[in-house]
């Protein structure tokens, strides 16, 4: 099976191009200009690079957040509209599960934690082998002793704005985990793929917000 893998959930732009259980190509980069003007333009190069033509695609895997409500849209629509394009299958994969895929197994259990912006972050709990023992989350930083009580692994892009918030709220039990494994990567979304049956129909791939967007915050208070 080939699969075409990216995400765009957050300011890094992933793209991975794996067949059956090996990654073939991925390239990763800040996405400075936005994820619209730089998502198409990587795809294409990765597949140059490999040689391979939009219909060998077999199943195309995205990032579906939570993470940058912009950057969900465009990697969702990108992801519809290439399947639509060349008929093949879809699979959304959540931003936090694949962050926590890439530190398991762990000694201790993994936290994935994702600047939702406005002094907040995208969060879940994860077991040292990778399986989701809470909901997923948008609290602010300094409330996260109310999930934590034990020695735990956080990974994600919120480290970077908040690791003292976190490392002074929880003492000793805050562990970080490699920067590179930070922002997800489109080729570990493609491997949890292989053992996760695809949508028929890339109408069903649906984002994961855990919070409403500003702009639907908005229409809720100009209606009330």
């Amino acid at each position: 099976m080939k699969i075409l893998a990216f995400d765009t959930s957050t300011k890094v732009c992933s793209v991975a191009l794996l067949e059956n259980r090996e990654i073939i190509c991925e390239i990763a980069t800040m996405a400075k200009a936005g994820h619209s003007a730089s998502l198409l333009p990587i795809i294409a190069k990765a597949l140059h690079i490999t040689k391979w033509a939009r219909e060998e695609i077999d199943l195309i895997v995205v990032g579906c957040g939570p993470g940058s409500f912009t950057g969900i849209r465009i990697g969702i629509a990108t992801a519809k509209g290439l399947a639509m394009a060349i008929n093949c299958k879809t699979l959304g994969i959540c931003t936090l599960d694949a962050l926590a895929y890439g530190m398991a197994p762990s000694k201790i259990p993994i936290m994935p934690a994702i600047d939702a912006r406005k002094s907040e972050i995208f969060c879940a709990l994860y077991s040292p082998d990778g399986e989701i023992y809470s909901q997923y989350l948008n609290i602010k930083p300094e409330d996260i002793s109310e999930i934590i009580d034990q020695d735990t692994l956080f990974i994600g892009d919120a480290l970077e704005t908040y690791s003292d918030i976190l490392k002074k709220t929880l003492k000793t039990h805050f562990h970080v985990g490699p920067r590179s494994l930070w922002y997800p990567k489109a080729s570990l979304m493609g491997l949890m793929a292989m053992d996760i049956s695809p949508v028929e129909s890339p109408y069903d791939i649906r984002p994961v917000y855990v919070r409403p967007s500003d702009a639907t915050l908005a229409l809720q208070e100009k209606d009330r």
